[in-house]
């Protein structure tokens, strides 16, 4: 509970699969309003229309963002999308909270980088990972150098393939998935990657691959090997639901890990932990109780704690300050490399 009687007033821009858990921990919060929402599909801008019934509704968010008089704005649209709703936000004087990636193109997140701050404005963009409390332990234990020098940092992420047929198409997956395992490289490491190779895989026939390999070499010697896949078959125990706006293809999986290495020790954290299994007439599950479960009605969890750090920092109150635009930028040119690198066959060197 906060202190202070400042209200900071909110846009939010998406209020699909993600955008309602946004909405719904903005709307939670003592210290917010929810003044505007800007939705394309018709049955998620009903939704919206229901569920927040003194908020402006929009469905074009560049007409909304010169109508509306608020202090920040979430963007939680697709992810080519994101660079020029965050410019136009930015240039209607807003503080942004961006949704991984900030752009889909280096010289975007380069520019809204240089933006932001030449006009004191706050952009953060979603790394959820460094927010949830496991992860959290595991930076410190690296700074404290219980681990010694960090010399390899493995992480897996595999995920259904329903889901890459659904929409995880759209970006290439450097975008979609290892992107957060990009993020966390940089954080636990606290290096700039040298060079990146990438591999991928092209069995389902899509543009952009289904199963992805980077290999990143950091300027102080530890080597990250990052991998994914959209492989995981429907009847898996499902961990993750409502990702998707029908029950069916909303539950899904995603089967995580993270290995640190280091001189002096190493650690082991399953990103999903199965600790809680329910079994009935539709199989078995394991919820998520980490990232974003909604409990009687309330989305918590370390979505929550992300964005409301974002708005304790607009109340001027203390805030974790584990967010960094630098990094983000860093995690753009390290995709961005991958892509070139997958597509070439070459490894790329970034400095």
């Amino acid at each position: 509970m906060q202190s202070t009687s400042k209200r900071i007033s909110f846009a939010l821009i998406g209020f699909g699969r993600f955008g309602k858990h946004h909405a719904n921990i903005l709307n939670h919060h003592p210290n917010v309003t929810v003044d505007a929402i800007c939705e394309t599909d018709p049955v998620a801008l009903q939704q919206a229309k229901n569920e927040f019934p003194d908020a402006n509704i929009y469905k074009e968010p560049f007409n909304m963002l010169q109508e509306i008089d608020v202090e920040a704005v979430t963007v939680v649209s697709p992810e080519d999308t994101h660079a020029e709703i965050v410019l136009a936000a930015l240039n209607s004087g807003l503080h942004v909270f961006c949704e991984k990636p900030l752009a889909t193109k280096l010289s975007d997140a380069r520019n809204l980088a240089k933006i932001a701050p030449e006009r004191e404005l706050k952009l953060r963009v979603g790394y959820i990972l460094r927010y949830e409390p496991r992860h959290r332990v595991l930076k410190q234990q690296i700074v404290a150098g219980k681990l010694g020098a960090i010399g390899k940092i493995r992480a897996k992420r595999d995920i259904s393939r329903s889901w890459f047929e659904a929409y995880g198409h759209r970006v290439h997956s450097a975008y979609e998935t290892l992107i957060h395992d990009v993020d966390l490289v940089l954080w636990l490491s606290q290096q700039r990657c040298k060079s990146v190779s990438a591999w991928g895989g092209y069995l389902l026939g899509y543009d952009v691959p289904e199963t992805l390999v980077m290999v990143l070499e950091m300027e102080s010697g530890t080597i990250c090997v990052l991998e994914s896949s959209w492989l995981v078959p429907r009847g898996a125990p499902a961990n993750i639901f409502g990702w998707e706006d029908s029950s069916d293809s909303g539950k899904g999986v995603v089967e995580a890990s993270l290995e640190v290495i280091g001189t002096k020790g190493s650690s082991y954290l399953k990103t999903y932990e199965p600790s809680l299994l329910i079994n009935d007439d539709t199989g078995s599950y394991c919820p998520d109780l980490a990232f974003w479960p909604q409990i009687e009605g309330r989305t918590v969890g370390a979505l929550r704690e992300e964005i409301w750090d974002f708005v304790q920092e607009l109340l001027g109150e203390n805030h974790a300050k584990v967010d960094s635009l630098e990094d983000a930028v860093h995690v753009q040119e390290i995709c961005e490399a991958a892509i070139e690198s997958e597509k070439s066959g070459k490894k790329i060197n970034i400095i």
